[in-house]
């Protein structure tokens, strides 16, 4: 049979709601031909509810009746599939559940007393007797004053939600022990599996389904896994080899996955300080996954094949390196929203969390003021699919430029950390472990209060080996750091970002410094991170980035700019000078940086050379069809529409070298005039104390949704100076989700054939 459907048929929007057409998240993996059968994806099954039944088509598409369908990846003829992902996995599927569940039970009123405070085993119960409903328990508004955490171990299906962070206010006089033992904290969700990589006593050996894009993989042995069930795959490092992982280090000159400690004496290591311990030993690439099916079954002891629910991420997963596979049981659809923790009476000792996850998939913090943590702030470990999103983050270290604080430290798998605001802190978003498949996106991050003339990286790409394949998209923060601490991290796409590469100095955050001297770059790429994309971002900063376009530095990585900078700090050693690191020659020529705007040229870089096209591992091509000096570039890599929580005054995107009239500029001034905000990005001469504000970055830049909430909703400082903010997501955004989009006009006068 032959259905020939006109645009305007009504099938024509059935079919696109069932395959999500104008969804945040298309269906990217969804790419028909012509002359094959197609089966829809897993997840696009799921949708429609027929989860035990395939339908199969054939199609033949005039022109693009359908774009959901004849689309691939939305970096499709940009990026070669060897390095990238399909980041469409991350994040909760369907979204963060707050519209569709209701509540459970009544609402808990405030209790307990400054003078008095309560146990918090009413909370726990009432969620504990909520699990499995997926409702949400309901705190009521006010004061809840607990003498210890509200630890929630083993649920799932349930939501612990507050008032509003204004409304609802937690606090704590005592904690209690959480995340699998690593520490104590506030409010957190954790498994009842406590296994962690450092106490795995089962691994299976993963014997075939290696190639990047599988979507099923055979061990040796299932026992104890069902459908469900979180896997975590691993191989041993480059060089090494075996059960367990023998050998040392070697550099390949390529895709060199090292978390050794470099020694200039005996080895060719990669690393500052060695390993930081969050893998098993010498295996720090890791995947995760949950089970979707086995084959004959889940739980025997002989050879097993196993449906995954994620195409395999990394292209170098070899036999040679003995890959491996262990598991966790993780909770799953679980999380919080909706009210404010003050931890000023903390102090750094104890690592003590504000917000805590261990070992879940599924789940989610949204609409969560966290304020003067002195050590992390939200702590995410071994979990997988998780949104992050709509959160606000201030006073992350207690204002102590001399401890490694973050606003959120994470080791977290196809996760989506999203629009959230971080004010006032050292380091802001860090992934502390292994992770890949993240999405980092939207997010703001100003004034890493470090009490020196040095620009600290607030948003971290990885603190060890193995954070690979992540994408940083949108964000708003003077620096992207690409550290080597403690290890190799490769493949990592940054997207559409706004980097300044400067902090004012003028109000008192860089101690007795007015100006930032040292590491003024807008992407600093250390030695042995390799394999980056770097497409489509602002970088530098009028009157500041202005040494040069390129600086690379022999022996430590520093150098002092008197108050200048460059664009990029690329293949440079480690940041201190104990052990220190020589120049990586490969970081550059197998690094990826098209379609740039920065402040040295003054001018967007679509440069040939700075493509790896000619590399021969992983090379990627010149892009001639997208994102060109004559072609806009993709909205977005992750989102297909506008999601519903960015305002429709704000372009979609926001930034970037097609964006032209942006509503961001420079306060005008002296760079380092004490009371004033010279340099800074802002978007009015309001916010600019004393001066008024100029046109700058080309235009290039709009304030994104959590700039425009810091800046005009909630009447923030651009130089990030000043007390925390009165913050409500649904003041500054409404919508309750950020999993839905406008869907793009339809499309006219044309016609599809469906066999």
């Amino acid at each position: 049979m032959t259905l020939v459907i006109a645009f305007d048929h009504p099938l024509v929007d059935s079919l696109c709601m069932v395959l999500n057409c104008s969804g945040d998240r298309a269906p990217s993996d969804f790419q028909p031909r012509s002359d094959e059968p197609l089966e829809l994806p897993l997840f696009i099954r799921r949708k429609v509810l027929l989860q035990n039944r395939t339908f199969k088509f054939h199609f033949l598409v005039i022109l693009l009746l359908f774009p959901c369908l004849v689309k691939g990846q939305q970096w499709s003829g940009i990026l070669a599939t060897s390095r990238a992902t399909d980041w469409t996995q991350a994040g909760i599927s369907g979204g963060i559940p707050s519209g569709s569940w209701t509540q459970c039970g009544s609402t808990i009123s405030a209790y307990g007393s400054s003078g008095s405070y309560a146990s918090p085993s009413t909370i726990v119960n009432a969620v504990a007797a909520c699990s499995g409903q997926s409702k949400y328990v309901l705190l009521g508004a006010g004061d809840f004053y607990l003498n210890s955490s509200i630890h929630l171990s083993g649920y799932n299906n349930v939501e612990l939600r507050g008032s509003g962070p204004q409304a609802t206010r937690l606090h704590f006089n005592g904690t209690a022990t959480c995340a699998g033992g690593f520490g104590s904290c506030f409010v957190d969700f954790a498994s009842s599996d406590t296994t962690y990589a450092g106490g795995v006593s089962t691994a299976y050996n993963w014997t075939s389904g290696y190639s990047q894009g599988a979507t099923s993989i055979t061990l040796a042995s299932s026992t104890n896994i069902q459908v469900g069930t979180m896997l975590v795959l691993d191989q041993c490092d480059t060089g090494y080899s075996g059960v367990p992982c023998a050998g040392s280090a070697v550099d390949n000159g390529n895709f060199f996955n090292c978390e050794d400690k470099y020694v200039p004496s005996s080895g060719p290591g990669c690393s500052e300080n060695g390993p930081e311990n969050t893998a098993r030993p010498h295996r720090g690439q890791e995947e995760a996954v949950q089970v979707v099916s086995c084959s004959p079954s889940c739980n025997n002891s002989g050879s097993t094949t196993v449906t995954i629910s994620h195409p395999l991420i990394h292209p170098n997963w070899t036999s040679g390196q003995s890959p491996q596979v262990w598991y966790i049981q993780p909770s799953q659809y679980v999380g919080m929203q909706g009210f404010s923790i003050d931890g000023s009476g903390i102090s750094y000792s104890g690592l003590t969390f504000g917000t805590a996850f261990y070992n879940l998939a599924n789940f989610w913090q949204r609409n969560v003021s966290l304020t003067n943590f002195a050590n992390t702030s939200t702590y995410v470990w071994q979990s997988m699919n998780g949104d992050i999103e709509s959160n606000y983050y201030y006073g992350i270290g207690q204002l102590n430029p001399s401890n490694d604080a973050s606003g959120i430290n994470y080791l977290a798998f196809d996760t989506l950390i999203a629009n959230n605001i971080f004010q006032t802190g050292k380091i802001d978003l860090m992934p502390s472990g292994q992770g890949a498949g993240n999405v980092i996106a939207y997010n703001v991050a100003i004034n890493a209060f470090t009490g020196d003339d040095y620009l600290f990286g607030t948003i971290w790409t990885g603190h060890s080996n193995g954070s690979d394949y992540n994408l940083y998209e949108g964000n708003y923060t003077p620096q992207l750091l690409y550290d080597q601490t403690h290890g190799s991290q490769l493949s990592i796409t940054a997207y559409r970002n706004f980097f300044p590469g400067f902090e004012s100095c003028a109000n008192g955050n860089c101690g007795s410094a007015t100006l930032k001297h040292s590491q003024s770059t807008g992407i600093q790429d250390s030695s042995n991170n390799r394999y980056e994309n770097i497409i489509a971002n602002v970088i530098g900063t009028p009157g500041v980035s202005t040494l040069g376009y390129t600086y690379t530095n022999a022996s430590y990585g520093f150098y002092n700019g008197n108050g200048q900078g460059y664009a990029y700090n690329m293949g440079s050693g480690n940041q201190g000078i104990s052990n220190p690191i020589p120049v990586d020659p490969y970081v550059v020529p197998t690094s990826m940086r098209w379609g740039n705007w920065d402040a040295f040229n003054g001018s967007t870089q679509w440069n040939a050379s700075e493509v790896p096209s000619g590399i021969s591992v992983y090379a990627n091509p010149v892009p001639t069809s997208f994102c060109t000096s004559s072609s806009s570039c993709p909205p977005s890599f992750y989102y297909s529409g506008r999601p519903t929580w960015w305002s429709s005054s704000i372009p979609f995107p926001a930034i970037g070298p097609d964006v032209s009239g942006g509503n961001v500029g420079q306060c005008s001034g002296t760079i380092g005039t004490p009371g004033q905000q010279a340099g800074t990005a802002a978007t009015s001469s309001s916010q600019c104390t004393g001066t008024s504000l100029k046109t700058a970055w080309g235009g290039h830049v709009n304030a994104t949704p959590a700039m425009a909430c810091y800046l005009n909703v909630l009447g923030g400082l651009p130089d990030g100076t000043g007390p925390s903010l009165a913050f409500d997501a649904t003041t500054c955004y409404g919508a309750k989700s950020a999993q839905a989009s406008v869907a793009p006009l339809p499309p006219s006068g044309l016609a599809a054939v469906v066999d």
